[in-house]
């Protein structure tokens, strides 16, 4: 998705302020509910992800799980809030390791 996009300083895959938050995201909900809602601490709007298990209401980035996000910048920022309540996320990572051989010979 990104991999032809120029990468610099900070490239935001989720902002729960903006106008389509889950634009780029799938949305999977089952006994549970995914919706923005203001925060009482910060005062802004957040993505609740809410369900009666962590494995039944959940998003995927990107959305096409075909698909690969492409991003090269060197750091993940995810900001959590702790609501004292089971949760958990998973990131897939691939490291691209480019090897080369090289063989110097000398001519007499």
């Amino acid at each position: 998705m990104f991999k032809n996009t120029f990468q610099s300083g900070f490239l935001s895959i989720l902002y729960s302020i903006g106008s389509k938050p889950l634009q780029i995201w799938d949305k999977k909900v089952r006994n549970g509910h995914i919706k923005r809602i203001t925060d009482n601490d910060i005062q802004s709007l957040v993505l609740e992800i809410e369900g009666t298990n962590v494995s039944t209401t959940y998003i995927t980035c990107p959305a096409d799980p075909k698909k690969t996000l492409g991003i090269k910048l060197p750091f993940l920022v995810m900001i959590i809030k702790n609501l004292k309540k089971y949760f958990t996320f998973e990131v897939q990572m691939t490291r691209m390791c480019v090897v080369a051989f090289g063989q110097v010979t000398t001519r007499a």
